[in-house]
């Protein structure tokens, strides 16, 4: 029997997912959409960091390419993950995981934290919000730093000393963090609302 299907793998942080994909009908999920013209399989992926799609155009013949195709956000240049056949992206997929896992290993997560995977996406999602500016404090500020625990990440504004509490045991609070487009830690001035500070 004829496998009528390519595979995608979609990169989300430590998470990689596996998505078949028939060459007959399209598919649509918030982080991958597929559909075709009469010449080509048009795949499209979401960036959690730019919030935006990148287009991807393959013909049918280059989706049986050996080693598959490695895509990044047209954006911000970040991996989205493969296109191409199954055993190739299964073994691709593998390596990441197994990478992932022996980077944890090293960094000390598995012996510390409650979930170890979701906290290495929480620290990246929450530094990649902070570089582009999207914590801020209600006193104006922008510069802030972090106490990470077992199952939270707590970011304190160095300029009031206002805190803020991201839980970091789940995929729900991970789901949950990513939702936000920004982050408003409450200020320890009393009263007082941004005032334009940007340290």
């Amino acid at each position: 029997m004829i496998d009528a299907r390519f595979f995608i793998a979609l990169f989300k942080g430590s998470n990689i997912n596996v998505v078949p994909v028939s060459l007959f009908q399209g598919y649509e999920q918030k982080s991958l959409i597929v559909y075709r013209n009469k010449k080509e399989i048009i795949v499209k992926m979401y960036c959690d960091q730019c919030k935006e799609y990148s287009k991807f155009n393959f013909t049918l013949a280059s989706l049986n390419k050996p080693g598959g195709y490695r895509v990044c956000c047209a954006g911000c240049g970040n991996e989205l993950g493969y296109v191409g056949p199954r055993e190739d992206i299964e073994a691709i997929a593998e390596k990441h995981r197994r990478d992932v896992e022996a980077l944890m290993r090293e960094m000390g997560f598995d012996d510390y934290f409650t979930n170890p995977f979701i906290m290495y996406e929480m620290i990246n999602h929450v530094h990649d919000m902070a570089e582009n500016k999207k914590i801020q404090c209600q006193c104006g500020s922008y510069a802030v730093t972090a106490n990470i625990g077992t199952d939270k990440i707590e970011l304190i504004c160095k300029n009031c000393g206002g805190k803020h509490i991201i839980k970091a045991a789940s995929q729900k609070d991970l789901d949950i963090a990513k939702e936000r487009p920004m982050i408003i830690i409450k200020s320890k001035l009393s009263g007082k609302k941004a005032t334009g500070i940007n340290r």
